[in-house]
Protein backbone atom coordinates (compact mmCIF):
# COMPACT_ATOMS: atom_id res chain seq x y z
CA UNK A 1 0.00 0.00 0.00
CA UNK A 2 2.97 2.44 -0.23
CA UNK A 3 2.65 3.60 -3.96
CA UNK A 4 0.84 6.74 -2.46
CA UNK A 5 4.65 7.33 -0.76
CA UNK A 6 5.70 8.97 -3.91
CA UNK A 7 3.15 11.46 -4.20
CA UNK A 8 2.36 12.10 -0.92
CA UNK A 9 0.63 15.43 -1.63
CA UNK A 10 -2.23 14.13 -2.85
CA UNK A 11 -5.41 13.46 -0.97
CA UNK A 12 -7.59 10.69 -1.90
CA UNK A 13 -10.75 10.76 -1.00
CA UNK A 14 -12.61 7.40 -1.30
CA UNK A 15 -16.73 7.62 -0.92
CA UNK A 16 -18.69 4.83 0.03
CA UNK A 17 -19.41 2.32 -2.53
CA UNK A 18 -15.99 2.60 -4.64
CA UNK A 19 -13.65 -0.05 -5.16
CA UNK A 20 -10.06 0.96 -5.53
CA UNK A 21 -9.26 0.72 -9.13
CA UNK A 22 -12.85 -0.74 -10.02
CA UNK A 23 -14.99 3.21 -9.91
CA UNK A 24 -17.81 1.63 -11.83
CA UNK A 25 -17.85 -1.64 -9.40
CA UNK A 26 -21.30 -1.08 -7.26
CA UNK A 27 -19.55 -2.25 -3.80
CA UNK A 28 -21.53 -1.23 -0.72
CA UNK A 29 -19.00 -0.16 1.94
CA UNK A 30 -19.99 1.48 4.91
CA UNK A 31 -17.00 3.43 5.00
CA UNK A 32 -15.82 6.99 3.57
CA UNK A 33 -12.04 6.88 2.88
CA UNK A 34 -9.89 9.54 3.80
CA UNK A 35 -6.15 8.88 2.61
CA UNK A 36 -6.68 5.02 2.09
CA UNK A 37 -8.94 2.81 -0.11
CA UNK A 38 -11.69 0.17 0.13
CA UNK A 39 -10.43 -3.04 -0.85
CA UNK A 40 -11.82 -6.34 -1.30
CA UNK A 41 -12.11 -8.56 2.39
CA UNK A 42 -9.15 -10.81 2.87
CA UNK A 43 -10.23 -11.70 6.93
CA UNK A 44 -12.73 -13.80 8.32
CA UNK A 45 -15.82 -13.97 9.11
CA UNK A 46 -16.20 -12.14 5.49
CA UNK A 47 -17.91 -9.00 5.78
CA UNK A 48 -21.29 -8.29 4.24
CA UNK A 49 -20.20 -5.48 2.15
CA UNK A 50 -17.64 -8.04 0.76
CA UNK A 51 -14.76 -4.93 1.95
CA UNK A 52 -12.80 -3.73 3.69
CA UNK A 53 -11.93 -0.01 4.68
CA UNK A 54 -7.52 0.11 4.30
CA UNK A 55 -5.47 2.86 6.41
CA UNK A 56 -1.98 3.26 5.18
CA UNK A 57 -1.05 6.25 6.80
CA UNK A 58 -0.96 8.63 9.94
CA UNK A 59 -3.23 10.97 7.95
CA UNK A 60 -5.53 7.82 6.80
CA UNK A 61 -9.15 7.85 8.49
CA UNK A 62 -12.26 6.25 7.66
CA UNK A 63 -15.79 7.52 8.16
CA UNK A 64 -18.96 5.94 9.23
CA UNK A 65 -22.05 6.08 10.91
CA UNK A 66 -23.99 3.70 13.19
CA UNK A 67 -27.60 3.66 14.70
CA UNK A 68 -28.30 2.24 18.23
CA UNK A 69 -27.38 2.26 21.77
CA UNK A 70 -24.65 0.02 23.59
CA UNK A 71 -20.63 -0.44 23.14
CA UNK A 72 -18.81 0.78 19.75
CA UNK A 73 -17.96 -2.43 18.32
CA UNK A 74 -14.71 -2.24 15.25
CA UNK A 75 -14.36 -5.34 13.07
CA UNK A 76 -10.45 -5.51 11.89
CA UNK A 77 -7.06 -7.22 10.58
CA UNK A 78 -3.87 -5.74 10.77
CA UNK A 79 -0.71 -5.78 8.77
CA UNK A 80 2.30 -6.42 11.17
CA UNK A 81 5.35 -4.62 10.52
CA UNK A 82 8.02 -4.09 13.82
CA UNK A 83 4.57 -3.81 15.83
CA UNK A 84 0.59 -4.14 14.97
CA UNK A 85 -1.30 -0.88 14.06
CA UNK A 86 -3.38 0.87 16.78
CA UNK A 87 -6.50 2.98 15.92
CA UNK A 88 -7.69 5.86 17.41
CA UNK A 89 -11.82 5.67 17.12
CA UNK A 90 -13.98 9.44 17.75
CA UNK A 91 -17.38 9.86 17.87
CA UNK A 92 -18.92 13.17 17.52
CA UNK A 93 -15.36 14.26 17.02
CA UNK A 94 -14.55 13.82 20.59
CA UNK A 95 -11.98 10.59 20.95
CA UNK A 96 -13.49 7.72 23.33
CA UNK A 97 -10.37 5.58 22.71
CA UNK A 98 -7.80 3.95 21.00
CA UNK A 99 -6.75 -0.65 20.17
CA UNK A 100 -4.57 -2.20 18.65
CA UNK A 101 -5.65 -4.71 15.78
CA UNK A 102 -3.81 -7.98 16.87
CA UNK A 103 -4.38 -10.55 14.10
CA UNK A 104 -3.69 -10.46 10.62
CA UNK A 105 -6.61 -12.85 9.46
CA UNK A 106 -9.41 -12.63 12.02
CA UNK A 107 -12.03 -9.10 11.63
CA UNK A 108 -11.60 -9.26 15.94
CA UNK A 109 -14.13 -7.64 17.46
CA UNK A 110 -12.70 -4.58 19.40
CA UNK A 111 -14.55 -3.10 22.04
CA UNK A 112 -14.22 1.11 21.92
CA UNK A 113 -15.06 3.67 24.46
CA UNK A 114 -18.27 3.80 26.65
CA UNK A 115 -21.58 2.84 25.75
CA UNK A 116 -23.57 4.95 23.68
CA UNK A 117 -27.04 6.68 24.12
CA UNK A 118 -29.58 5.60 21.44
CA UNK A 119 -29.48 7.06 18.56
CA UNK A 120 -26.71 8.29 15.07
CA UNK A 121 -23.43 8.38 15.98
CA UNK A 122 -20.76 9.60 13.48
CA UNK A 123 -17.73 7.67 13.43
CA UNK A 124 -14.02 8.15 12.89
CA UNK A 125 -11.92 5.59 12.85
CA UNK A 126 -7.56 7.17 12.22
CA UNK A 127 -4.33 4.75 11.57
CA UNK A 128 -2.15 6.73 14.56
CA UNK A 129 1.00 4.52 14.24
CA UNK A 130 1.99 4.24 10.76
CA UNK A 131 5.44 1.94 10.13
CA UNK A 132 7.24 1.40 6.63
CA UNK A 133 10.39 -0.19 6.08
CA UNK A 134 10.90 -1.18 2.97
CA UNK A 135 10.58 -4.95 4.07
CA UNK A 136 7.15 -4.72 5.72
CA UNK A 137 4.25 -2.01 5.91
CA UNK A 138 1.57 -1.70 8.66
CA UNK A 139 -1.71 -0.78 7.73
CA UNK A 140 -4.96 -1.40 9.43
CA UNK A 141 -8.25 -2.72 7.41
CA UNK A 142 -12.14 -2.16 8.90
CA UNK A 143 -14.72 -4.42 8.11
CA UNK A 144 -17.15 -3.10 10.14
CA UNK A 145 -18.43 -0.80 13.07
CA UNK A 146 -21.84 -1.31 15.44
CA UNK A 147 -23.25 -0.88 18.08
CA UNK A 148 -23.90 -3.78 20.64
CA UNK A 149 -25.65 -3.58 23.68
CA UNK A 150 -24.37 -5.15 26.78
CA UNK A 151 -26.37 -7.76 28.36
CA UNK A 152 -27.71 -7.28 31.50
CA UNK A 153 -25.98 -8.41 34.79
CA UNK A 154 -27.33 -11.44 36.78
CA UNK A 155 -26.69 -9.72 39.78
CA UNK A 156 -27.65 -12.65 42.10
CA UNK A 157 -25.11 -16.04 42.27
CA UNK A 158 -24.03 -18.15 45.22
CA UNK A 159 -20.55 -19.76 46.22
CA UNK A 160 -19.96 -22.79 48.75
CA UNK A 161 -17.85 -23.58 51.74
CA UNK A 162 -16.88 -26.74 52.68
CA UNK A 163 -16.93 -27.38 56.11
CA UNK A 164 -13.89 -30.18 57.56
CA UNK A 165 -14.47 -33.34 56.59
CA UNK A 166 -12.03 -35.08 58.43
CA UNK A 167 -14.66 -37.64 59.23
CA UNK A 168 -15.74 -38.52 55.92
CA UNK A 169 -12.76 -39.89 54.36
CA UNK A 170 -11.97 -42.84 56.99
CA UNK A 171 -14.09 -45.53 55.51
CA UNK A 172 -14.43 -46.34 51.68
CA UNK A 173 -17.99 -47.27 52.10
CA UNK A 174 -18.30 -43.53 53.30
CA UNK A 175 -19.98 -41.48 50.10
CA UNK A 176 -20.88 -38.29 51.97
CA UNK A 177 -17.98 -36.10 50.99
CA UNK A 178 -18.36 -37.38 47.42
CA UNK A 179 -22.07 -37.14 47.79
CA UNK A 180 -22.54 -33.54 48.58
CA UNK A 181 -19.86 -32.35 45.71
CA UNK A 182 -22.56 -34.56 42.96
CA UNK A 183 -25.10 -32.59 44.67
CA UNK A 184 -23.44 -29.11 44.42
CA UNK A 185 -23.00 -30.23 40.23
CA UNK A 186 -26.46 -31.75 40.13
CA UNK A 187 -27.34 -28.11 41.77
CA UNK A 188 -25.04 -25.71 40.07
CA UNK A 189 -27.72 -24.02 37.67
CA UNK A 190 -30.19 -23.83 40.40
CA UNK A 191 -28.26 -22.08 42.57
CA UNK A 192 -25.98 -20.35 40.08
CA UNK A 193 -22.71 -21.30 41.54
CA UNK A 194 -19.75 -19.80 40.79
CA UNK A 195 -17.07 -21.07 43.53
CA UNK A 196 -16.38 -23.41 46.08
CA UNK A 197 -14.20 -23.24 49.29
CA UNK A 198 -12.94 -25.35 52.32
CA UNK A 199 -12.53 -24.44 55.49
CA UNK A 200 -10.01 -27.04 56.32
CA UNK A 201 -9.20 -30.58 57.62
CA UNK A 202 -10.18 -32.19 53.94
CA UNK A 203 -8.56 -35.43 55.51
CA UNK A 204 -7.89 -36.91 59.25
CA UNK A 205 -4.17 -38.77 58.63
CA UNK A 206 -2.04 -39.90 56.64
CA UNK A 207 -1.26 -43.30 56.12
CA UNK A 208 1.44 -45.20 54.16
CA UNK A 209 -0.81 -45.23 50.92
CA UNK A 210 -2.37 -41.94 51.54
CA UNK A 211 -5.56 -43.50 50.73
CA UNK A 212 -7.48 -40.34 52.85
CA UNK A 213 -5.79 -38.29 50.56
CA UNK A 214 -7.23 -40.61 47.91
CA UNK A 215 -10.63 -40.24 48.65
CA UNK A 216 -10.75 -36.55 49.45
CA UNK A 217 -9.16 -36.20 45.28
CA UNK A 218 -11.71 -39.00 44.42
CA UNK A 219 -14.39 -36.96 45.76
CA UNK A 220 -13.64 -33.48 44.55
CA UNK A 221 -13.33 -34.47 41.23
CA UNK A 222 -16.93 -33.43 39.96
CA UNK A 223 -16.07 -30.01 40.49
CA UNK A 224 -12.95 -30.07 37.80
CA UNK A 225 -15.19 -31.90 35.48
CA UNK A 226 -17.89 -28.93 35.75
CA UNK A 227 -16.16 -26.65 35.43
CA UNK A 228 -16.29 -24.92 38.73
CA UNK A 229 -13.26 -23.09 40.31
CA UNK A 230 -12.25 -24.15 43.85
CA UNK A 231 -9.88 -24.24 46.47
CA UNK A 232 -8.77 -26.28 49.74
CA UNK A 233 -7.73 -24.51 53.01
CA UNK A 234 -5.15 -26.71 54.89
CA UNK A 235 -6.21 -27.58 58.78
CA UNK A 236 -3.90 -29.08 61.53
CA UNK A 237 -4.90 -32.63 59.96
CA UNK A 238 -4.21 -32.29 56.48
CA UNK A 239 -0.30 -32.30 57.10
CA UNK A 240 1.61 -34.98 59.01
CA UNK A 241 0.66 -33.87 62.82
CA UNK A 242 -1.19 -36.59 63.31
CA UNK A 243 0.55 -40.26 62.48
CA UNK A 244 -0.95 -43.25 60.65
CA UNK A 245 -2.82 -44.27 64.28
CA UNK A 246 -4.44 -40.85 64.19
CA UNK A 247 -2.76 -39.57 67.36
CA UNK A 248 -0.74 -36.78 67.07
CA UNK A 249 3.28 -36.15 66.48
CA UNK A 250 5.70 -34.07 67.69
CA UNK A 251 7.46 -31.74 66.86
CA UNK A 252 3.65 -30.67 66.32
CA UNK A 253 5.33 -27.17 64.76
CA UNK A 254 7.59 -28.49 61.47
CA UNK A 255 4.59 -31.21 61.01
CA UNK A 256 1.76 -28.89 60.82
CA UNK A 257 4.51 -27.26 57.93
CA UNK A 258 4.98 -30.28 56.29
CA UNK A 259 2.24 -30.18 53.48
CA UNK A 260 4.20 -32.32 50.66
CA UNK A 261 1.57 -34.97 50.34
CA UNK A 262 -1.27 -32.91 50.06
CA UNK A 263 0.16 -30.42 47.64
CA UNK A 264 1.06 -33.42 45.49
CA UNK A 265 -2.96 -34.61 45.32
CA UNK A 266 -4.06 -31.02 45.39
CA UNK A 267 -2.26 -28.86 43.04
CA UNK A 268 -3.34 -25.05 41.83
CA UNK A 269 -4.14 -26.46 38.42
CA UNK A 270 -6.63 -28.71 39.49
CA UNK A 271 -8.52 -25.87 41.25
CA UNK A 272 -8.65 -23.93 38.20
CA UNK A 273 -8.72 -20.43 38.95
CA UNK A 274 -5.33 -19.62 41.42
CA UNK A 275 -3.56 -16.59 40.36
CA UNK A 276 -0.97 -16.73 42.51
CA UNK A 277 0.85 -18.52 45.66
CA UNK A 278 3.24 -17.61 48.07
CA UNK A 279 5.27 -20.57 47.71
CA UNK A 280 6.12 -21.88 44.10
CA UNK A 281 4.12 -25.30 44.05
CA UNK A 282 2.36 -25.13 47.28
CA UNK A 283 -1.34 -24.34 47.56
CA UNK A 284 -1.41 -23.53 51.56
CA UNK A 285 -1.40 -20.32 50.78
CA UNK A 286 -3.29 -19.05 47.49
CA UNK A 287 -5.25 -16.46 45.85
CA UNK A 288 -8.26 -17.46 43.17
CA UNK A 289 -9.95 -14.80 41.24
CA UNK A 290 -13.54 -14.47 39.66
CA UNK A 291 -16.16 -12.11 38.49
CA UNK A 292 -19.75 -12.86 39.22
CA UNK A 293 -23.10 -10.56 39.85
CA UNK A 294 -21.15 -7.75 37.83
CA UNK A 295 -18.10 -7.17 40.40
CA UNK A 296 -14.45 -8.64 40.59
CA UNK A 297 -13.80 -11.04 43.70
CA UNK A 298 -10.76 -12.56 44.81
CA UNK A 299 -10.86 -16.30 47.38
CA UNK A 300 -7.79 -16.05 49.61
CA UNK A 301 -6.75 -19.14 51.33
CA UNK A 302 -4.22 -18.31 54.32
CA UNK A 303 -2.61 -21.45 56.17
CA UNK A 304 -3.47 -22.32 59.78
CA UNK A 305 -2.03 -20.28 62.62
CA UNK A 306 0.18 -18.30 59.78
CA UNK A 307 4.01 -17.53 59.43
CA UNK A 308 4.45 -14.15 59.27
CA UNK A 309 6.02 -14.10 56.15
CA UNK A 310 2.40 -15.21 54.64
CA UNK A 311 0.40 -12.51 56.33
CA UNK A 312 2.98 -10.06 54.61
CA UNK A 313 2.20 -11.79 51.32
CA UNK A 314 -1.60 -12.10 51.88
CA UNK A 315 -0.99 -8.56 52.78
CA UNK A 316 0.43 -7.49 49.53
CA UNK A 317 -2.40 -9.86 47.72
CA UNK A 318 -5.41 -7.64 49.10
CA UNK A 319 -3.48 -4.64 48.39
CA UNK A 320 -2.69 -4.97 44.66
CA UNK A 321 -5.96 -6.11 44.36
CA UNK A 322 -8.38 -2.93 45.29
CA UNK A 323 -11.26 -3.50 42.63
CA UNK A 324 -12.08 -7.35 44.55
CA UNK A 325 -13.75 -8.43 47.00
CA UNK A 326 -11.95 -10.34 49.14
CA UNK A 327 -12.75 -14.06 51.08
CA UNK A 328 -10.50 -14.74 53.32
CA UNK A 329 -10.53 -18.52 54.56
CA UNK A 330 -8.47 -20.23 57.40
CA UNK A 331 -8.83 -23.28 59.13
CA UNK A 332 -9.12 -21.46 61.95
CA UNK A 333 -10.38 -18.24 62.94
CA UNK A 334 -13.61 -17.96 65.06
CA UNK A 335 -14.17 -19.56 68.16
CA UNK A 336 -17.56 -21.57 68.77
CA UNK A 337 -18.90 -18.60 70.61
CA UNK A 338 -18.38 -16.23 67.54
CA UNK A 339 -15.13 -14.59 69.11
CA UNK A 340 -11.92 -14.42 67.34
CA UNK A 341 -9.15 -16.74 68.13
CA UNK A 342 -6.63 -15.95 70.90
CA UNK A 343 -4.44 -19.08 70.48
CA UNK A 344 -1.83 -19.73 68.20
CA UNK A 345 -1.95 -23.43 68.79
CA UNK A 346 1.21 -24.71 67.49
CA UNK A 347 1.72 -22.64 64.42
CA UNK A 348 3.12 -18.97 64.57
CA UNK A 349 -0.01 -16.50 64.97
CA UNK A 350 -3.29 -16.40 66.32
CA UNK A 351 -6.55 -15.26 64.57
CA UNK A 352 -6.58 -12.31 66.42
CA UNK A 353 -2.95 -11.49 64.87
CA UNK A 354 -4.54 -12.00 61.28
CA UNK A 355 -7.41 -10.07 62.42
CA UNK A 356 -5.45 -6.94 63.32
CA UNK A 357 -2.62 -7.46 60.89
CA UNK A 358 -4.68 -8.59 57.50
CA UNK A 359 -8.66 -8.73 57.69
CA UNK A 360 -9.36 -4.96 59.37
CA UNK A 361 -6.45 -3.02 57.63
CA UNK A 362 -8.00 -3.64 54.16
CA UNK A 363 -11.68 -1.99 52.82
CA UNK A 364 -11.76 -4.59 50.13
CA UNK A 365 -11.73 -7.61 52.89
CA UNK A 366 -15.71 -8.38 52.79
CA UNK A 367 -15.79 -12.11 54.25
CA UNK A 368 -13.61 -14.52 56.66
CA UNK A 369 -14.56 -18.51 56.65
CA UNK A 370 -12.88 -20.92 59.33
CA UNK A 371 -13.73 -24.15 60.75
CA UNK A 372 -11.34 -26.67 63.37
CA UNK A 373 -13.88 -26.31 66.40
CA UNK A 374 -16.94 -25.58 67.86
CA UNK A 375 -20.52 -25.99 65.13
CA UNK A 376 -21.11 -23.01 63.43
CA UNK A 377 -21.22 -19.39 65.06
CA UNK A 378 -20.69 -15.82 62.66
CA UNK A 379 -19.96 -12.22 63.72
CA UNK A 380 -19.71 -8.59 61.94
CA UNK A 381 -17.03 -6.66 62.50
CA UNK A 382 -15.86 -3.00 61.55
CA UNK A 383 -12.31 -2.33 59.51
CA UNK A 384 -10.32 0.39 59.95
CA UNK A 385 -12.03 1.94 56.86
CA UNK A 386 -15.77 1.58 58.29
CA UNK A 387 -16.01 -1.37 56.26
CA UNK A 388 -18.08 -4.26 57.50
CA UNK A 389 -16.41 -7.99 57.83
CA UNK A 390 -18.38 -10.52 57.90
CA UNK A 391 -17.24 -13.66 59.36
CA UNK A 392 -18.78 -17.39 59.52
CA UNK A 393 -17.75 -20.57 61.62
CA UNK A 394 -19.05 -23.98 60.18
CA UNK A 395 -16.95 -27.00 60.94
CA UNK A 396 -19.35 -29.70 62.42
CA UNK A 397 -17.62 -32.56 62.62
CA UNK A 398 -20.28 -34.91 61.68
CA UNK A 399 -20.62 -38.66 61.97
CA UNK A 400 -23.65 -39.35 60.14
CA UNK A 401 -24.58 -36.44 57.52
CA UNK A 402 -22.90 -33.65 55.14
CA UNK A 403 -23.45 -30.23 55.42
CA UNK A 404 -22.29 -27.55 53.31
CA UNK A 405 -22.94 -23.64 54.17
CA UNK A 406 -24.09 -21.68 50.91
CA UNK A 407 -23.74 -18.00 50.06
CA UNK A 408 -26.01 -16.00 48.01
CA UNK A 409 -25.00 -12.74 47.20
CA UNK A 410 -26.96 -10.15 45.16
CA UNK A 411 -25.22 -7.39 44.34
CA UNK A 412 -28.06 -5.26 43.19
CA UNK A 413 -29.46 -5.54 46.37
CA UNK A 414 -25.96 -5.25 47.86
CA UNK A 415 -26.94 -8.19 50.19
CA UNK A 416 -26.08 -11.37 51.36
CA UNK A 417 -28.23 -14.33 52.51
CA UNK A 418 -26.31 -17.69 54.42
CA UNK A 419 -28.02 -21.20 55.25
CA UNK A 420 -26.83 -24.24 56.06
CA UNK A 421 -28.08 -27.91 54.22
CA UNK A 422 -26.86 -31.59 54.39
CA UNK A 423 -27.63 -33.34 51.29
CA UNK A 424 -27.34 -36.84 52.43
CA UNK A 425 -29.84 -36.38 55.10
CA UNK A 426 -32.18 -33.43 53.71
CA UNK A 427 -31.22 -31.26 56.43
CA UNK A 428 -31.55 -27.93 57.01
CA UNK A 429 -29.89 -25.93 59.72
CA UNK A 430 -32.58 -23.04 60.23
CA UNK A 431 -30.25 -21.74 63.60
CA UNK A 432 -27.35 -21.01 61.62
CA UNK A 433 -29.00 -18.69 58.62
CA UNK A 434 -28.15 -14.99 58.17
CA UNK A 435 -29.14 -12.11 56.09
CA UNK A 436 -27.13 -9.00 55.64
CA UNK A 437 -28.29 -6.23 53.67
CA UNK A 438 -25.92 -3.18 52.72
CA UNK A 439 -22.77 -4.86 52.30
CA UNK A 440 -20.64 -2.32 50.60
CA UNK A 441 -19.74 -4.61 47.93
CA UNK A 442 -16.53 -3.02 45.97
CA UNK A 443 -17.50 -2.35 42.41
Amino acid sequence: MRVTRAIVAIVVVLSAGVLTGSANAAVSSPFTVVNGSIQPATGTPKPASGTHATLWRNTSYALTTVQGAGTLVVGAIGDHCEGWPTIRVSVGGTPVGEVTVVSATDYGAYQVGAPLPAGQHTVRIDLVNDRYTGACDRNAHLAYVRTEAKPPTDTKFSFAVVPDTQEEVLDAADNRFRQRIDWLVAQRNALDLRFVTHSGDVINYDTPDHVQYVRASNALRPLEQAGVPYTLAIGNHDGQVFGPDGKPRSPAGPLLRDTAVFNRYFTAARFGSVQGQFEAGKVDNAYATYTAGGVHWLVLTLELWPRRAAVTWAQQVVAAHPRHNVVLVTHHYLESDASIGQSAGFGASSPQYVFDNLVRRYPNIRFVFSGHTGTAASRVDTGVNGNRIYSFLQTFHSKRTNPVRLVEIDTAADSLRTWIYAPHTTENFPAHERRYTGLGLVR
